[in-house]
């Protein structure tokens, strides 16, 4: 592990990396866990044609697949962005390996997942390899070829049955030629043992060699897991299709109630706002009475009327209100006198005491009065 650290200090620094330390990281901790992956620095040829020198992650990880457990071979490249920019996923076939193509892998296997379009920084190489597991456990990406010719029949035999020495038939993996392959290793059976006569074959199999060793119950099991195959598939895809439909119509209703919802709010605030402006038309045509008619009048008004309280109670505080702010004014200007020299000591204090304790009696029953109003204060 000392050895893979030191790689990546040097290949993060060396190929300029953005965020080297998170990168060293990421790495060094996914090679702790999957033993089968190792890092490497290889050029990247991009869509475009430009060539960069990438930090990758090359091997192989696990899945279960009908009770095995095969080993897939992949790279992982890492961008100079990463972690901000999801990695670049490749399947890479052995020699005796094909890449069996689908919607999460293209014929140069290249892997598309929702899982890297929905990419985020802290998503992780961990959670990446474990949606790849899934994966290709549902749809294995590869298929295993034969290493030397092997005499097969010209039929599309997507499974084939054979029984073993202690009776338990086993299920090999297809060749090239077969019409659905089924993923890498090769078949587990072994290869010498004979398989049965051929019954008599119908004439639409005539053109099958007098050497094939295929039976009319084989061909019968290779079709029906076909068959089984490709309608797991297409109901896999219906079955996709109507959940996001399903979906899509519960966000459609959410969306529709929300809407109603908001038309309601709307046409309430609609009717209050008219009220209000029919309140404000009949304010605002008494207020243009009040005016005509007091041009009309044309006389003064005295500024005593122009207060009016309508309790006596209102208007002890206002008289009150108004006495003590006079009395405020008076030891004001008093004061003013007294330091321009115009009054002497004597006089000030003699008229400050009388204000002061005529205010104190104020103030006072100001407070009391605007209690019993239940006034603030």
């Amino acid at each position: 592990m000392a050895e893979h650290d030191s790689f990546m200090r040097k290949a993060v620094k060396d190929w300029k990396y953005i965020y080297p330390d998170a990168t060293r990281k990421e790495v060094i901790d996914i090679l702790k866990f999957w033993k089968g992956l190792k890092p490497i620095v290889g050029d990247f040829v991009f869509g475009n044609g430009q060539k960069k020198k990438l930090i990758a992650l090359s091997g192989t990880i696990p899945i279960n697949y009908r009770g095995a457990c095969y080993h897939i071979p992949v790279e992982i490249w890492l961008l100079d962005t990463f972690p901000s920019n999801a990695p670049l996923v490749y399947v890479r076939p052995t020699a005796n390996m094909r890449i069996k193509p689908s919607r999460h892998v293209d014929n140069s296997g290249k892997v598309y997942l929702p899982f890297l379009h929905s990419w985020k920084p802290d998503c992780g190489i961990n959670a990446l390899i474990q949606v790849l597991i899934c994966t290709f456990e549902e749809q294995p990406p590869v298929f295993a070829v034969p290493t030397q010719p092997v005499a097969q029949p010209m039929l599309p035999q997507p499974m084939s049955l054979q029984q073993s020495a202690t009776g338990i038939p086993n299920v090999p993996y297809p060749l090239q030629q077969t019409a659905y392959p089924i993923p890498y290793p090769p078949s587990p059976y072994p290869t010498g043992m004979p398989m049965p006569a051929i019954p008599s074959i119908p004439q639409s199999t005539a053109q099958i060699s007098n050497n094939s060793t295929v039976s009319s119950v084989h061909i019968r099991v290779s079709l029906l897991s076909a068959v089984s195959e490709k309608l797991t598939r297409r109901l896999e895809d219906i079955y996709f299709t109507t959940e996001i439909e399903i979906k899509t119509g519960e966000q459609l209703k959410e969306g529709q109630t929300k809407l109603e919802r908001m038309m309601r709010h709307l046409d309430d605030e609609k009717s209050s706002i008219e009220k209000t402006i029919t309140t404000c038309e009949k304010e605002i045509e008494q207020l243009d009475d009040k005016i005509s008619k007091q041009n009309n009048e044309n006389t003064a008004m005295n500024i005593d009327d122009a207060i009016q309280a309508p309790t006596p109670l209102y208007k002890q505080i206002v008289n009150a209100f108004v006495e003590e702010a006079a009395l405020e004014d008076t030891i004001y200007y008093l004061s003013e006198g007294f330091r321009s020299g115009k009054m002497d000591l004597e006089q000030f204090q003699k008229h400050i005491r009388i204000l002061s304790r005529k205010q104190f009696m104020l103030r006072a029953m100001l407070k009391k009065c605007r209690q019993k109003a239940g006034l603030a204060g």
